[in-house]
């Protein structure tokens, strides 16, 4: 079992593995109220399946897809034709055409990556979305208590227990998707989750294409 499998079953036994996160919640009314959105690193696929329900087809991706699979055969039919599952490796290509989406969303699932492939990622989001296209996405702030722990691979990147984690802040959030006109820019995001660590800021981004 990979760490990632791992991380999955834990969310499984969580209260909250059946409820869209707060930032899907902040997220939706930015989006058109049609189209497809790419959902990035999707987890159990909750958000996915919440997007789905409110009408946007949704392509809900992972490197494990097995739950998220699982959960859509227990869906409504008419959900079911917008929410569809696919394995995605962030470190590749989006195998997906030039302006093909109009909102691409990543709810804690950028932060695991090297500068150079965090900035790879961002390229090929900027390329796949529509001029006029939405880019969400939440991930860990340098206000964690996990920060500065672990080893250091580089700025703002340590290896922690069993996986890298890059931290940020509003600035290198706003670097980062530097391509993007800001909506949405602010160190206050919260998950259910670290809400009982006392955790409330976490990076929240949205903007347009």
């Amino acid at each position: 079992m990979n760490e990632w499998k791992a991380l999955h079953n834990r969310y499984k036994k969580q209260d909250w593995k059946d409820r869209p996160s707060l930032f899907a919640q902040t997220a939706l009314p930015h989006f058109k109220k049609q189209g497809t959105i790419l959902e990035l690193g999707a987890g159990l696929g909750q958000d996915g399946r919440y997007f789905a329900e409110h009408g946007l087809d949704v392509i809900t991706t992972d490197l494990e897809i097995e739950n998220i699979i699982t959960m859509r055969e227990t869906l409504p039919a008419e959900i079911q034709q917008h929410f569809c599952a696919q394995h995605i490796d962030l470190r590749e290509p989006l195998p997906f055409g030039d302006a093909s989406l109009e909102g691409v969303y990543a709810h804690l699932s950028l932060h695991y990556f090297d500068k150079a492939t965090t900035k790879q990622i961002f390229d090929e989001i900027y390329r796949v979305l529509q001029p006029g296209g939405i880019f969400a996405f939440f991930v860990n702030s340098t206000s964690d208590p996990q920060y500065n722990t672990g080893k250091k691979l580089e700025d703002d990147y340590f290896y922690i227990d069993d996986k890298p984690k890059r931290f940020f802040t509003v600035e290198s959030a706003k670097a980062f998707a530097r391509r993007f006109t800001p909506i949405l820019l602010d160190n206050e995001g919260e998950t259910y989750k670290d809400q009982a660590k006392g955790v409330h800021n976490l990076i929240r981004f949205i903007g347009k294409k």
